[in-house]
């Protein structure tokens, strides 16, 4: 059977302002079914596709949930601004996975892929016979991957998962902001997305694994498992003292962290100080009364006042020659810059970080942030934009069933 083309031909590969059209990229000869919605699974699929991989989205009828819901109810030539996010380099396929046809179809397809990522709550993609051993039975190798809100059984499993019931579960909100703040949430959704990069290191650990041993397998992956894995420094001091210090008054911005560690305003903005000791702030901000303060114990203890000394200069003067003069005395530090600063940021700029993609058949475009990865031979790029809805489905099911379209 003739291998889904892999020829970049649609969807405004080359209607870019960064990024441009280039060479297959390290995962060129992998292969992903596609069967996720929202943010983690996405994500992860997106990534892959970054990376090279062949990503076909198969997506209800309607489409995915995100085609119809996202942040703010953002909107860019009628897509969501949720579903351009995370669905680049990838095609889309429309199927009715309870029509027997278009299942016994999509696993005689899969013999052609590698890999499978589904993100439905446990149970679902079994209940349509598109579970593991489904696409076991068809393809031995099938690196399946299945990522929920709690895990594939237990108490929790039943429930809806999503990322602020799980910074909520996790502790983390316990620990985000001041002493007399309520329980407070990340400003992005930081359990899907570092989820989502899990589901990535699964798949190529699996991929890394068959090629040695040519055998597949199935990878579970859960936000909750993964928010917790992200505070492994917090709770392994948890769990050996049995406490956790009190949020601060002030705005350390880290329960943990010893003076100066902090966010301070300045003149005309603000700015914020990482792990540096005191007797180097002392020289910086020429506050010699500081250098007293001289081991983590006497930073830490003594971190009230410490930072009301320093937060009473820094008010002073404007965030930019701060930033300069604490930088002269290799200061960890950092101006807080909104969104309009960080999209004329140098770094960013020199990095390539903002990226226009295409739409469809790449007629209508919209900016948005590329890849990270850097790569010296098989560069990560934009091979493919985002896919209208079903766009591919003929292309992949090789006829145009009124079930499957």
């Amino acid at each position: 059977m003739p291998r889904f083309g892999r020829e970049v031909t649609d969807n405004g590969a080359t209607n870019t302002s960064g990024p441009s059209e280039v060479g297959a990229g390290p995962l060129a000869q992998v292969r992903v079914l596609d069967f996720t919605a929202l943010v983690q699974g996405p994500l992860a699929t997106q990534m892959l596709g970054d990376l090279g991989a062949d990503v076909v989205k198969i997506e209800r009828l309607e489409g995915e949930w995100s085609r119809h819901w996202g942040i703010a109810d953002g909107h860019t030539h009628g897509q969501t601004d949720s579903f351009l996010a995370f669905n680049r380099n990838k095609r889309s396929v429309t199927a009715n996975l309870k029509d027997p046809q278009t299942r016994e179809r999509i696993l005689e397809r899969s013999k052609d892929f590698d890999v499978v990522v589904e993100n439905f709550r446990p149970g679902v993609m079994a209940s349509l016979g598109l579970g593991y051993e489904d696409f076991a039975k068809a393809n031995p190798g099938i690196i399946f991957v299945s990522s929920s809100g709690y895990g594939q059984d237990g108490p929790y499993a039943k429930r809806p998962g999503q990322d602020m019931l799980i910074q909520a579960l996790s502790g983390v909100m316990f620990l985000t902001g001041r002493q007399a703040d309520p329980p407070t949430a990340l400003g992005v959704g930081i359990a899907d997305q570092y989820t989502g990069l899990h589901i990535v290191i699964g798949v190529l650990s699996a991929l890394l694994h068959r090629g040695a041993t040519g055998q597949g397998q199935r990878v579970e992956l859960n936000l909750f498992n993964c928010m917790v894995a992200a505070q492994q420094q917090e709770l392994t001091y948890y769990m050996n003292h049995g406490e956790v210090p009190e949020r601060p008054v002030e705005n350390h911005g880290s329960v943990w962290a010893t003076a100066p560690f902090g966010i301070y305003e300045t003149a005309d903005g603000y700015l914020v100080i990482a792990m540096t000791p005191c007797p180097v702030i002392a020289r910086a901000l020429d506050m010699a009364e500081l250098a007293q303060y001289d081991t983590n114990a006497l930073m830490l203890e003594n971190r009230r006042e410490i930072y009301a000394a320093i937060s009473a200069k820094l008010v002073q003067g404007p965030t930019g020659p701060w930033i300069d003069v604490l930088l002269a005395h290799d200061v960890w530090c950092a101006p807080v810059q909104n969104y309009d600063e960080l999209m004329n940021d140098p770094q960013a700029l020199h990095n390539d970080l903002f990226w226009e993609v295409g739409i469809g058949n790449g007629g209508q475009r919209f900016r948005t942030v590329g890849t990270p990865f850097v790569f010296s031979h098989t560069p990560a790029a934009l091979h493919r934009g985002v896919p209208d809805l079903g766009q591919h489905t003929q292309e992949f099911f090789g006829v145009a069933s009124q079930e499957s379209r």
